[in-house]
């Protein structure tokens, strides 16, 4: 989401403005200048991340003649690690949302699905049993904290 606000509204009431950056992009106009924009600092981390990450994607589909799956391979050492039915549903995830992120300029989705993935081939590498390919139980960041046994 995005909204604008002039040069002015800034320079009287900038705790407002600036409030405003934490719901998306500012677009501060100026009548001499080119307009600015003011943004929350994660915001343009991710949205750097997720092009970077979606330029390599994209790359290796072209060398691989469309072949997402081997794209993805090429991209992702990590996927070794999956179970061969992890892998097809990270390739199909990944395949859904590289397109529309690139198109709409919002990878946030994108970057959550590798991230997860990859978490879950971490969790492989380290030895928990894929038993029967289920699914892994995540703990949210609002569980309670445990004393270490």
């Amino acid at each position: 989401m995005s909204t604008t606000a002039t040069f002015t509204e800034l320079l009287r009431h900038p705790k407002e403005v600036v409030e405003k950056a934490g719901d998306g992009i500012v677009r501060i106009t100026r009548r001499d200048a080119e307009d600015l924009i003011l943004m929350r600092a994660g915001h343009l981390d991710r949205q750097d991340a997720g092009i970077a990450l979606a330029s390599r994607l994209m790359r290796a589909a072209v060398r691989r003649q469309g072949d997402i799956t081997e794209a993805v391979t090429d991209t992702f050492a990590w996927v070794d690690a999956l179970s061969p039915t992890g892998r097809a549903e990270f390739v199909a995830e990944v395949s859904e949302l590289i397109w529309s992120a690139a198109e709409l300029g919002e990878y946030t989705r994108l970057l959550e699905c590798v991230q997860s993935w990859q978490g879950t081939a971490e969790a492989y590498a380290a030895g928990l049993s894929r038993a029967d390919d289920g699914d892994l139980t995540w703990i949210d960041d609002d569980s309670p904290v445990v004393d270490r046994p």
